[in-house]
Protein backbone atom coordinates (compact mmCIF):
# COMPACT_ATOMS: atom_id res chain seq x y z
CA UNK A 1 0.00 0.00 0.00
CA UNK A 2 3.00 2.21 0.76
CA UNK A 3 3.71 2.16 -2.88
CA UNK A 4 0.49 3.09 -4.14
CA UNK A 5 0.59 6.16 -1.40
CA UNK A 6 4.14 7.20 -3.05
CA UNK A 7 2.54 7.18 -6.73
CA UNK A 8 -0.24 9.50 -5.37
CA UNK A 9 2.09 11.90 -3.68
CA UNK A 10 4.40 12.53 -6.57
CA UNK A 11 0.89 12.33 -8.72
CA UNK A 12 0.33 15.70 -6.41
CA UNK A 13 3.80 17.35 -6.34
CA UNK A 14 3.89 17.20 -9.94
CA UNK A 15 0.54 18.86 -9.90
CA UNK A 16 1.18 21.88 -7.45
CA UNK A 17 5.22 21.80 -9.22
CA UNK A 18 3.51 22.43 -12.95
CA UNK A 19 0.92 25.22 -11.39
CA UNK A 20 -0.18 27.52 -13.87
CA UNK A 21 -2.94 29.06 -12.50
CA UNK A 22 -5.82 28.66 -9.59
CA UNK A 23 -5.57 24.99 -7.72
CA UNK A 24 -7.53 22.23 -7.99
CA UNK A 25 -9.94 21.60 -5.32
CA UNK A 26 -8.92 19.12 -3.75
CA UNK A 27 -12.21 16.98 -4.39
CA UNK A 28 -11.24 17.58 -8.27
CA UNK A 29 -7.83 15.82 -7.01
CA UNK A 30 -9.29 13.10 -5.07
CA UNK A 31 -11.95 12.73 -8.71
CA UNK A 32 -8.90 11.85 -10.68
CA UNK A 33 -7.01 9.67 -8.18
CA UNK A 34 -10.34 7.47 -7.82
CA UNK A 35 -10.73 7.29 -11.40
CA UNK A 36 -6.68 6.02 -11.68
CA UNK A 37 -7.77 3.54 -9.42
CA UNK A 38 -6.79 4.67 -6.15
CA UNK A 39 -9.02 4.25 -2.72
CA UNK A 40 -10.44 6.90 -1.07
CA UNK A 41 -8.33 5.33 1.89
CA UNK A 42 -4.86 5.75 -0.22
CA UNK A 43 -6.10 9.01 -1.45
CA UNK A 44 -6.71 10.34 2.30
CA UNK A 45 -3.35 8.84 3.42
CA UNK A 46 -1.29 10.74 0.54
CA UNK A 47 -3.11 13.83 1.80
CA UNK A 48 -2.20 13.37 5.88
CA UNK A 49 1.37 12.16 4.84
CA UNK A 50 1.77 15.66 2.83
CA UNK A 51 -0.14 17.91 5.36
CA UNK A 52 2.45 16.18 7.85
CA UNK A 53 5.14 16.79 5.47
CA UNK A 54 4.37 20.85 4.90
CA UNK A 55 4.77 20.55 8.45
CA UNK A 56 7.80 19.26 9.45
CA UNK A 57 9.68 20.46 6.47
CA UNK A 58 7.90 23.92 5.28
CA UNK A 59 11.25 25.21 3.22
CA UNK A 60 10.96 21.42 1.05
CA UNK A 61 7.48 23.56 -0.70
CA UNK A 62 9.42 26.65 -1.56
CA UNK A 63 9.12 27.27 -5.28
CA UNK A 64 12.37 28.35 -7.09
CA UNK A 65 12.94 31.77 -7.73
CA UNK A 66 13.49 30.57 -11.54
CA UNK A 67 12.64 27.02 -13.27
CA UNK A 68 15.46 27.66 -14.88
CA UNK A 69 17.55 27.42 -11.40
CA UNK A 70 19.79 24.67 -10.60
CA UNK A 71 20.40 21.90 -7.87
CA UNK A 72 23.11 19.88 -7.86
CA UNK A 73 22.72 16.31 -9.39
CA UNK A 74 24.10 13.48 -7.34
CA UNK A 75 26.44 11.28 -9.88
CA UNK A 76 26.17 7.63 -9.84
CA UNK A 77 29.74 6.08 -9.40
CA UNK A 78 30.68 3.11 -11.80
CA UNK A 79 29.31 0.33 -9.30
CA UNK A 80 26.25 2.40 -8.81
CA UNK A 81 25.70 2.58 -12.73
CA UNK A 82 26.01 -0.87 -12.84
CA UNK A 83 23.65 -1.95 -10.04
CA UNK A 84 21.08 0.26 -10.43
CA UNK A 85 18.66 0.90 -13.52
CA UNK A 86 18.43 4.14 -15.43
CA UNK A 87 14.80 4.02 -14.52
CA UNK A 88 15.21 3.43 -11.01
CA UNK A 89 17.40 6.02 -10.46
CA UNK A 90 15.38 9.20 -12.76
CA UNK A 91 13.02 7.74 -10.30
CA UNK A 92 15.12 8.85 -7.19
CA UNK A 93 16.34 12.01 -8.81
CA UNK A 94 12.31 13.19 -9.69
CA UNK A 95 11.78 12.28 -5.77
CA UNK A 96 15.08 14.31 -4.94
CA UNK A 97 13.65 17.32 -7.21
CA UNK A 98 10.29 17.18 -6.01
CA UNK A 99 12.10 17.40 -2.44
CA UNK A 100 9.88 14.57 -1.35
CA UNK A 101 13.44 12.84 -0.33
CA UNK A 102 16.48 15.05 1.71
CA UNK A 103 19.82 14.05 0.40
CA UNK A 104 20.69 12.41 3.39
CA UNK A 105 17.45 10.06 2.39
CA UNK A 106 18.54 9.72 -1.34
CA UNK A 107 22.02 8.79 0.18
CA UNK A 108 20.49 5.89 2.84
CA UNK A 109 18.29 4.18 -0.42
CA UNK A 110 21.40 3.98 -2.74
CA UNK A 111 23.51 2.32 -0.30
CA UNK A 112 20.80 -0.07 -0.06
CA UNK A 113 21.18 -0.85 -3.78
CA UNK A 114 24.98 -1.71 -3.29
CA UNK A 115 23.25 -4.54 -0.99
CA UNK A 116 21.57 -5.81 -4.38
CA UNK A 117 25.05 -6.62 -6.39
CA UNK A 118 24.19 -10.02 -7.48
CA UNK A 119 20.53 -8.52 -9.25
CA UNK A 120 20.27 -5.06 -11.08
CA UNK A 121 17.91 -2.52 -8.82
CA UNK A 122 15.01 -1.75 -10.82
CA UNK A 123 11.70 0.53 -9.98
CA UNK A 124 10.21 -1.52 -8.17
CA UNK A 125 12.82 -1.91 -5.83
CA UNK A 126 13.65 1.33 -5.67
CA UNK A 127 9.70 2.65 -4.80
CA UNK A 128 10.03 -0.29 -2.36
CA UNK A 129 13.03 1.45 -0.83
CA UNK A 130 11.76 5.24 -1.35
CA UNK A 131 8.45 4.25 0.46
CA UNK A 132 10.29 2.61 3.34
CA UNK A 133 12.76 5.68 3.44
CA UNK A 134 9.64 8.06 3.57
CA UNK A 135 6.91 6.42 5.40
CA UNK A 136 8.95 4.64 8.25
CA UNK A 137 11.90 7.34 8.50
CA UNK A 138 11.20 7.41 12.23
CA UNK A 139 10.89 3.93 13.09
CA UNK A 140 13.53 2.30 14.58
CA UNK A 141 14.16 -0.30 12.15
CA UNK A 142 15.07 2.31 9.46
CA UNK A 143 17.68 2.68 7.98
CA UNK A 144 18.85 -0.75 9.13
CA UNK A 145 16.49 -3.28 7.83
CA UNK A 146 14.78 -3.13 4.02
CA UNK A 147 12.65 -5.85 2.56
CA UNK A 148 13.86 -7.32 -0.45
CA UNK A 149 11.28 -8.15 -3.21
CA UNK A 150 9.15 -9.00 -1.52
CA UNK A 151 7.75 -6.60 0.88
CA UNK A 152 5.86 -9.42 2.83
CA UNK A 153 9.53 -10.84 3.60
CA UNK A 154 11.61 -10.54 6.62
CA UNK A 155 14.03 -7.35 6.84
CA UNK A 156 17.24 -7.69 5.94
CA UNK A 157 19.21 -6.69 9.35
Amino acid sequence: MQEKILEIVVYLMNRLSDLQGPMSSFDEMSADLRSMGFTDNEISSAYDWLLKHFEDYPDSFAVPASKTESRAVRVLSDLERHVISPDAYGYLLQLRQLNLLTTEQMEMILDRCALFMNEPVGLGEIKILASVALFEAGSAEFPYSVWVGDPESEPIN
